[in-house]
């Protein structure tokens, strides 16, 4: 059949393809090659034919598309310019071919491990990272041609996680963007997906400190708890350092009554996972220097002497450069569980007690608080008895804030007599609270020890 192929035409096609039950083909008589086809099923679909390389080539055949998806005259165009590209020796078909390989070679897992390749490293924060990326929340669009994901799929991927956990949603975003804008250029993608994606809002910034009555009842919770979390906890407040700079502590690091973690460049820890991954730790986030003076009662807790007799208790080797090792090898594990048995105590001190089934204490005065607390609750501590702001965020090494930009950059001072002074007055503090005789005994507790 050579006519001109218009929608009626190809009504007329399709149902005698129906009635015949065959493939039947209509040509164009207005371009040659161009054609269409309708199957016994009733599926009409529009074609182009062509040969390259002279009488003695073989016919390539190549697809243009649906009817009802393309009407027949935009279909002829599309047909007149691949025919056109044909005339200049472009074999359209096998360009296609070449076009789908593209889309269909990396898949988006294959792209982030060759983003991480040239990125991470084998800290504790990138490998946090690689397991947001290749992890179960982008677990659908993970096998998935990179050059085939959309806007729409990544925002419902989001979406999923902002439901379950705002933070987590957070931090995945901001893991997504830079990778895709490198993509962009690397892979390369005709667009990026995350570039009209609008970013989360930033995390309420979090403001708990705890108060008199709940540092006493902390004190001696962490006092009924056995060795090494009995230490950590306390020295955590006495210091307001970071959880992992503390369970990380080494001997080296104490000379007298001073605690210095090491810059970056001097120290390197390596820390292996269960899962066999080796990590590089630095001892501080920022990886700069960091001095502490520490205070009486954090000296009384780091005295070698009853460590070694505690480790030698609970057969630990005593040979270890770390002070709190369980394992002689590697900082102390299982702090969820040793704040959950914390929260415990504390709470049973300040008459709340824990309902299994809401997952939450009630009654009393135990109120929720978290590890990295004791940090804020050490820096509002120091303010509060008058220690100059920028004296507070020496003292914790926090480069944000007074420190931030160009201050960070020329403001080097390290006020060391002020920040002596101020964990000096935090530590008095504490041991007057501990001792009953400051603003927390109102709430009477049995006698803590050091």
């Amino acid at each position: 059949m050579k006519a001109k192929i218009t929608k009626t035409a190809l009504d007329a096609l399709r149902a005698n393809a129906i009635a015949t039950s065959k493939t039947i083909y209509a040509w164009d008589e207005e371009v040659r090659g161009f054609g269409a086809l309708a199957t016994k099923s009733g599926s009409v679909s529009y074609f182009v034919e062509y040969r390259l390389g002279g009488r003695t080539a073989p016919n390539r055949r190549m697809s243009l598309g649906k009817h009802g998806v393309l009407t027949p005259d935009q279909a002829r165009k599309l047909a007149r310019e691949k025919l056109g590209d044909v005339a200049k020796g472009v074999d359209v078909a096998d360009q296609r071919k070449e076009k789908r390989a593209q889309l269909t070679g990396l898949t988006l897992a294959q792209s982030l491990e060759k983003f991480l390749e040239v990125h991470a490293k084998p800290t504790r924060y990138w490998h946090e990272k690689r397991q947001r990326m290749l992890g179960a929340d982008l677990k659908k669009l993970l096998g998935k041609p990179i050059r085939s994901i959309t806007h729409a799929q990544l925002e419902e991927a989001l979406e999923t996680v902002k439901v379950r956990n705002g933070s987590a949603h957070r931090l995945l975003f901001a893991d997504l963007r830079p990778f895709f804008k490198w993509a962009k250029k690397r892979v390369p993608l005709e667009a990026n997906p995350m570039a009209d994606a609008d970013a989360p809002a930033p995390a309420k910034k979090r403001e708990r400190v705890l108060e008199d009555h709940e540092i006493k009842a902390f004190w001696q919770a962490a006092g009924a708890m056995e060795w090494p979390f009995s230490s950590i906890y306390k020295v955590l407040l006495l210091t307001g350092a970071r959880r992992e700079e503390v369970a990380a502590m080494r001997w080296a690091e104490l000379d007298e009554d001073i605690w210095t973690l090491p810059c970056q460049e001097d120290f390197v820890f390596k820390r292996k996972r269960r899962d066999e991954a080796e990590l590089i730790q630095a001892r501080t986030k920022n990886a700069r220097e960091h001095r502490v003076p520490l205070p009486a009662l954090a000296l009384a807790l780091l005295e070698r002497g009853a460590i070694d007799k505690a480790k030698a208790e609970g057969a630990i080797p005593l040979d270890s450069e770390l002070v709190f090792s369980t394992t002689g090898a590697t900082p102390p594990s299982g702090f969820s569980k040793s704040k959950h048995r914390l929260d415990l105590r504390m709470a049973e001190l300040l008459g709340s007690k824990w309902d299994s089934k809401a997952e939450e204490f009630v009654g009393g005065k135990f109120k929720a608080w978290r590890v990295h607390d004791l940090r804020r609750t050490c820096a509002t501590g120091m303010e509060n008895l008058g220690v100059d702001t920028r004296v507070v965020e020496t003292a914790l090494n926090h480069v944000s804030g007074t420190k931030a930009g160009i201050v960070g950059v020329y403001q080097r001072s390290q006020h060391r007599e002020a920040v002596k002074a101020a964990f000096d007055a935090w530590g008095a503090y504490i041991e007057r609270l501990i001792a009953g005789t400051g603003s927390a005994d109102a709430i009477p507790l049995d006698g803590a020890a050091i």
